[in-house]
Parts: C-alpha cells; structure tokens; sequence
C-alpha cells in the first residue's frame, strides 16, 4: 500500500533543482505520478504528486525533500490528498484538447475568457501565457478538460464571441 502526497516547490531558478528534487524522491523510494514544472520570470515552480510507502510520515517526506532542497532555498509545500478529503478524478476522465488562443492584450482578457470556459463545464488543467515583446498582444497555450458529453466546437465558437473584443483568436492543433 502507497500513501500519496502532492508537493508545491517555488524557488530563484537556478540548475540541479530537478536533480536534486528527483534524487531525494528516489532515495525515499517515491514513485513520481504526475509532474508540473516551469519558470516564470525566473522562478521555478513545480507541483507534482508521488506515492511514498506507508511507513513514511507526511514529517519525514517533508524533511528529507527540504533537506535535499536547502543548498537551492525552495519553499516546499506538502499536501495529503487523503486527510484533505480530496479524490482522485474518476475512471472516467474528460477529453483534455490543448487550445492555442492569442489576442490583444487587454486587462480582463483572461477573466472573460475562463469564465467562458466554466460556464461550457470545461476545465483548464494546465495554461502558459505570455505577452508579446511590445506588449500590446499575448499567446497562450491551454490544456482544457472536456466532458465527455460535450463538445470542444461550441467552446471555441463561445472564445471567439467573447473574445472578438480583443481580436481573439483559437486554433486547436489536436484537430478536435
């Protein structure tokens, strides 16, 4: 038996985080489920989930990682899902499409956009956006999870009426 644990971890970027991360994980004997990791105006971030065996505490997972982590001064952040009362997703999941949505830059461009998504009950499971170098335009890519009842077209048709404003544009490189 496994006990999971979800672990957040931002610091200045600089190399070997990973390394370091990823040796302590194995010499606690996790097993990496799921990862999520970028830069972001030079600061790392990761968020990932792992299973650990049930004679590790949720005090020596944290300690071991911080230890391994000190020489980089990241902040860890260590989750149970269990004790949270939070489920992992069904068996069932909902079709992921990455969208590739690009505009104008406008204040409120974002917020127009995701509550289009909500109210479509779609999920976005993973984003990275940027500002064009003049700043007067942005890209972003968009992981979005679809129920399997409903389909990506009217999402994106409802994107573009919401974000014709902002000169909206959505492509959906998946094809579907």
């Amino acid at each position: 038996m496994a006990t999971e644990f979800v672990l957040t971890m931002t610091a200045a970027n600089r190399p070997g985080i990973l390394s370091a991360v990823t040796r302590a994980m194995s010499e606690l004997g996790g097993d990496l489920r799921e990862l999520s990791q970028t830069v972001v105006r030079g600061y790392f971030t990761m968020i990932f989930s792992a299973e650990f065996s049930d004679d590790l505490t949720e005090d020596v997972v944290r300690a071991h990682i911080e230890d391994a982590c000190r020489p980089f001064s990241i902040d860890v952040g260590l989750k149970n899902p269990e004790q949270d009362g939070h489920r992992s997703p069904a068996v069932d999941l909902p079709d992921v499409h990455t969208l590739r949505i690009g505009g104008d830059n406008h204040r409120g461009v974002l917020r127009d956009l995701s509550t289009v998504i909500s109210m479509q009950e779609a999920d976005i499971v993973g984003m990275r956006a940027i500002q064009s170098d003049q700043g007067d335009g942005f890209e972003m890519v968009m992981k979005v999870a679809v129920p399997r009842h409903c389909d990506i077209a009217p999402l994106m048709s409802a994107l573009l009426t919401a974000g014709r404003d902002y000169n909206v544009t959505v492509d959906a490189p998946d094809g579907r």
